[in-house]
């Protein structure tokens, strides 16, 4: 249990720097941006391929995964049609706010989580690919043909932005180095792995820098559907998690803390930047993705002392 709220506190330190950093402007106004880019372009995708590369497949993709998706199913059904059948809302809202309940942010917070908390971030390879390949194509397509249409307008486009998500194309060339495998030469590995070295601290430091203008009411007219996210987020999604992972698949130990804390992070930033694409929901995917991420860190800290 110490090491786990060690994990925690290891992360807040990284995270409290970044918040000071953004505070004193010393980065200047793209510092930011510029970080989060490095992380998602070289640091994550290279962390994930040597991660994944060198683990059995069989201890990433396991069962665990019906536990992790399932839970994000499941709540997003619940959200969509909460919105649209009963809140009588559009197809746009409802369909982002089943997005904002089952896509979590697996990139940014799950892979230090998983390095500090969990001790393995293979237990983030097989949530991410479920939602770039599952949650993010499926969602689109019901935007697509409820005529949500994206500023691009074609429907192939979806596919491509996918295909060429650098994270994902790590996670695959990892995927199939271990399937096969097959090692890179050492002085090619080398570097991939000290850039992958650079994916936690990065990760943690633009989201410390994206809290120094603190927060702002809701807009007007979202506060309601804002709670109904928030708690079926932090609060429902987790329990289903544990119910399918531990009652039901009989998981124990760090592997069920692994499925109820993947289940428990914020909305993925993706979720915001889908809705500006779309031009649907945005003040409430961005508050949402706020809301949940600063609560997440006591809810995380909660699971972590019941399952730890």
């Amino acid at each position: 249990m110490l090491a786990v709220f060690e994990g925690f506190a290891v992360i807040a330190g990284v995270i409290l720097c970044g918040f000071l950093l953004g505070r004193s402007e010393v980065l200047g106004p793209s510092g930011q941006q510029v970080i989060a880019k490095l992380v998602f372009y070289a640091g994550t995708p290279a962390l994930l391929y040597v991660t994944v590369a060198g683990t059995d497949l069989g201890l990433i993709f396991n069962t665990a995964l019906f536990a992790t998706g399932g839970s994000a199913v499941v709540v997003g059904i619940l959200l969509f049609v909460l919105t649209k059948w009963i809140r009588k809302r559009g197809t746009g809202e409802a369909m982002f706010s089943a997005w904002a309940v089952s896509y979590v942010n697996i990139g940014n917070l799950g892979i230090p989580i998983a390095a500090y908390v969990l001790g393995d971030i293979g237990y983030v390879a097989p949530v991410l690919l479920f939602q770039l390949i599952i949650l993010a194509p499926i969602g689109m397509a019901v935007l697509d043909s409820s005529g949500q249409k994206r500023h691009d307008q074609h429907w192939y486009s979806a596919v491509f932005q996918i295909l060429r998500n650098p994270i994902l194309l790590g996670a695959g060339a990892g995927v199939a180095a271990s399937a096969t495998g097959f090692e890179l030469p050492r002085f090619i590995f080398e570097p991939i792995d000290m850039i992958g070295a650079t994916a936690v601290p990065g990760a943690l430091l633009a989201f410390g820098i994206s809290l120094k203008d603190g927060w702002a009411l809701p807009v007007a007219g979202t506060r309601r559907q804002l709670s109904y996210i928030t708690i079926v987020k932090l609060a429902i999604q987790p329990l289903v998690a544990w119910i399918i992972g531990g009652p039901l698949l009989g998981y124990t130990g760090v592997d069920l803390l692994a499925i109820v804390v993947t289940s428990a992070l914020p909305t993925a930033q993706n979720v915001y930047i889908y809705s500006m694409q779309y031009k649907q929901s945005e003040a409430l995917m961005r508050d949402a993705v706020f809301i949940t991420t600063v609560l997440a860190v006591p809810t995380l800290v909660i699971v972590a002392a019941l399952l730890g």
